[in-house]
C-alpha cells in the first residue's frame, strides 16, 4: 500500500461559536450523577496537545495495512490547492447521487452536516474559494476487516481520540461525522454469506431455523436484494436502497415495503457481530449477549458498538405484486379536504387487505400513492381501492384521478422497473433520473411522527386538518407518508424497537431544504419551521413517537420520542457496556450526558475550543 499522504490543513483564528442547528439538549437525568463525573473531553485534531503527531499518525497507518485516510470534503478537488478536473467533473455530475456519496468517506447524504456553521465546501463556487473542511472528520480507517476497527478503539482509547461510525452517511441528525474526529468507515466490509438454515452462534440447531444471509457492515440494501433474490428468497430492506443493511437503519428498527408483510428490519435480525468499546470482538443474539442483542435490534446505531456483520432472516419469494400508481388534483381546498378525509378512512382496510407504500401531498390540492401490493392480483387490488375510484368520480369535476396498477412476477423486478427507472442495477442510475432514492447532495432537515391506528380510525378529520394546517403555514415543508406500519410490524417483538411503531400505521415524515449551504439565518429558520409544522402532527397524536433515524434534531424529548418505554432498560445496558461514552452521537442513549458538541461532559467547557480548518 502507498504511504500515507498526510494534508496539513491552515487554521483560521476563529473560535467555533456556531454549530448548524442548535437548542438546548434534555437535562441531565439523575442517573448519571455517578457516571463518569471525573471524565475529560476529548481530544480533537484541534489540539495539538494531544492529537497524535504526523509520525504517529505514520504508524498507525502502516499497523493498519495501509487503510488510514486523511479526509477531504467531497466538494474538495474543484477547489485549489486540490485541484483536480477529471475528479471535479464526476463530483459535480455525481453530486445529488446517493450511491456516489456514499462512496465517499467524506461526503454525507444531507450536504447540511458536512458543513459546520457557515464553513463549508461548495460544489459549485470558484475555483479559487476558500473550501473548508467543515464537520468532515479529519482521518477515517477504511475497514475491510474487524481487526482495523480493533485497532481504531485502541487507539482512541490510548489518546482519548473522538470516534465517529459511518457507513452510507444516511445519517439526518449528522451522527456519523464530527469536527476533528477519527472516522471508523465500515463501507467496505462488503462479505454476504447465505446460509440454508441459520443457527445462531452457541444455540442448538432448531428444525424452524429459518434461511439467512450474513451481510458485512457495508453491504446496501440493493445488494442485499439481488443476493437474496438469487437464492430465490426475499428480505425485508428498506424503500432507498442504497442505505446500508446491516448499520443504523436495522439498528434504529428499518422500514421498508415489506414491512406490514414481515416486520421491520430490526424484527428480522437473527445475529450481529460487534466490537465493543473495550475492543473486543463478540456475537450477540438469543443465546449469547442476549442485553446486547435486545439493544442492537432497535436501540440505534453507533451507540454500543461497531457492528462489523449482521445476520438477516431471509422469506420465501413473492407470488406476485401488483403496483398502484394513484395521482389525485382536487379544485378546490373543501375538495382536497374532503379527498384527505376518504383517504385517511380508508387505510385500515388497505392495511387488512396488505398494502404498503408511500404518498405525498402538496398545494392543499394534489395527493399521490405508490403502493405495493404482495401475494394478490389486479382483481383484489382494484376491489380494495375501488372506494377512492368511487369517491373522485362521485365529485364530478372538483376531483381528477389518475390511476393504473402494474403486475410485477416478484419483488427485485418490481424494484428494478420501479426502483431503478429499468436499469439492472440502482447504481447505474443517475441523479436525475427518476426514482425514489432518497435525496441527496443538498441540505436537508426532517421530523416525523408515527400515526396511530387509532388516531386514523377514529379521526379522519382531525388527521386531514392536520396536514391542511401545516401545508397553510409552512408551504415549503413537505409532507411524506410512509404506510409502512401495521400488518406484521404490529406484532410485539422482544427488541429495543420503539413501542410505538407496534401502534402505528403510517410513517409521516416532513422535510424541508434551503437554497444557500452556510446561510445560518435560512439554516435557523428551517430548524424552526420543520419543528413547528411537526408539532402539528404531535398535538394530533398525543403519547406516540417518532422514527429516530428520520427525526427532529431539536427534538426536545428524544428519549421518550425516540425509544419510548424500551429508553431505561436501553440506557441500563449502555451504561454496562460503554462506560466511558467511547460511542456516542446525537440522540443516541445515554447521550445526555455529555456536551453540545459532544466533545465533553455537559455542564464542562472544553479549553481548547475547535478551530475551523480549510485546505
Amino acid at each position: 500500500m502507498p504511504s500515507l499522504t498526510i494534508h496539513r490543513p491552515a487554521f483560521l483564528a476563529v473560535f467555533l461559536s456556531i454549530i448548524a442547528i442548535s437548542l438546548q439538549l434534555a437535562a441531565p437525568s439523575s442517573i448519571y450523577h455517578e457516571l463518569e463525573a471525573n471524565q475529560s473531553c476529548r481530544c480533537t485534531a484541534f489540539n495539538s496537545s494531544c492529537w497524535p503527531s504526523a509520525q504517529s499518525w505514520q504508524d498507525f497507518n502502516r499497523s493498519i495495512d495501509g487503510r488510514l485516510i486523511a479526509l477531504s470534503p467531497p466538494a474538495s478537488p474543484c477547489h485549489d490547492p486540490n485541484f483536480n478536473a477529471q475528479a471535479c467533473r464526476t463530483a459535480q455530475q455525481r453530486w445529488g447521487f446517493p450511491f456516489w456519496r456514499a462512496d465517499q468517506p467524506g461526503a454525507m447524504q444531507a450536504s447540511n452536516w458536512e458543513a459546520l456553521g457557515r464553513f463549508t465546501c461548495l460544489i459549485n463556487s470558484p475555483r479559487n474559494s476558500t473550501c473548508f473542511q467543515g464537520s468532515v472528520a479529519t482521518y477515517a480507517v477504511n475497514a475491510t476487516e474487524s481487526r482495523h476497527i480493533q485497532a481504531a478503539i485502541a487507539l482512541a482509547q490510548a489518546r482519548n481520540l473522538r470516534i465517529v461510525i459511518k457507513n452510507t452517511g444516511h445519517d439526518y441528525l449528522g451522527r456519523s461525522t464530527a469536527p476533528g474526529a477519527l472516522m471508523i468507515w465500515t463501507h467496505n466490509l462488503r462479505e454476504i454469506v447465505y446460509h440454508e438454515k441459520f443457527a445462531p452462534m452457541g444455540c442448538t440447531i432448531r428444525a424452524e431455523d429459518p434461511p439467512a444471509m450474513t451481510i458485512g457492515a457495508g453491504i446496501q440494501w440493493e445488494d442485499l436484494y439481488a443476493a437474496a433474490f438469487n437464492r430465490n428468497h426475499v428480505v425485508v430492506g428498506g424503500g432507498s436502497s442504497s442505505v446500508g443493511g446491516a448499520g443504523g437503519n436495522p439498528m434504529g428498527a428499518g422500514h421498508g415495503p415489506l414491512s406490514p408483510l414481515h416486520g421491520l428490519a430490526a424484527d428480522n435480525v437473527l445475529e450481529l457481530k460487534l466490537v465493543t468499546a473495550d475492543g473486543r470482538l463478540i456475537v450477540a443474539n438469543r443465546c449469547q449477549n442476549r442485553d446486547l442483542y435486545w439493544a442492537l435490534r432497535g436501540g440505534g446505531g453507533g451507540t454500543f458498538g461497531v457492528v462489523v456483520s449482521l445476520t438477516h432472516r431471509l422469506y420465501p419469494p413473492l407470488t406476485n405484486i401488483v403496483y398502484a400508481s394513484y395521482s389525485f388534483m382536487a379544485s378546490s381546498r373543501r375538495a382536497f379536504r374532503d379527498l384527505l378525509v376518504k383517504f385517511t378512512e380508508l387505510h385500515p382496510s388497505l392495511e387488512r387487505a396488505g398494502w404498503s407504500g408511500v404518498f405525498a401531498m402538496s398545494n392543499v390540492t394534489a395527493l399521490s400513492m405508490t403502493y405495493l401490493l404482495p401475494n394478490r392480483n389486479v382483481s383484489f387490488a382494484n376491489a380494495t381501492l375501488a372506494p377512492l375510484e368511487r369517491f373522485a368520480q362521485s365529485s364530478g369535476s372538483s376531483i381528477q384521478l389518475n390511476a393504473s396498477l402494474q403486475n410485477f412476477p416478484s419483488f427485485q423486478q418490481w424494484h428494478l422497473v420501479i426502483q431503478c427507472g429499468g436499469a439492472p442495477d440502482c447504481r447505474e442510475l443517475n441523479s436525475s433520473t427518476t426514482q425514489s432514492l432518497a435525496t441527496a447532495g443538498i441540505p436537508l432537515l426532517l421530523a416525523s411522527r408515527l400515526i396511530p391506528r387509532a388516531t386514523i380510525q377514529s379521526s379522519p378529520n382531525a388527521t386531514a386538518d392536520a396536514f391542511i394546517a401545516i401545508q397553510d403555514r409552512f408551504p415549503l415543508v413537505s409532507i411524506t407518508g410512509i404506510f409502512v406500519a401495521g400488518g406484521s410490524v404490529s406484532r410485539p417483538r422482544n427488541n429495543a424497537v420503539n413501542p410505538a411503531w407496534r401502534r402505528a400505521l403510517w410513517h409521516v415524515i416532513l422535510g424541508i431544504s434551503w437554497m444557500e449551504l452556510g446561510d445560518l439565518e435560512e439554516e435557523r429558520i428551517a430548524a424552526r419551521n420543520v419543528s413547528a409544522a411537526n408539532q402539528f402532527l404531535v398535538d394530533l397524536t398525543p403519547g406516540s413517537g417518532a422514527y429516530g433515524n428520520e427525526g427532529d434534531f431539536n427534538e426536545p424529548r428524544w428519549q421518550r420520542t425516540f425509544f419510548g418505554a424500551s429508553y431505561p432498560r436501553l440506557l441500563a445496558i449502555k451504561r454496562r457496556a460503554d462506560p466511558a461514552g467511547m460511542f456516542r452521537c446525537r440522540h443516541c442513549v445515554g447521550s445526555e450526558i455529555w456536551s453540545e458538541d459532544l466533545n465533553c461532559p455537559a455542564g464542562i467547557a472544553q479549553e481548547d475550543q475547535p478551530l475551523v480548518s480549510s485546505f
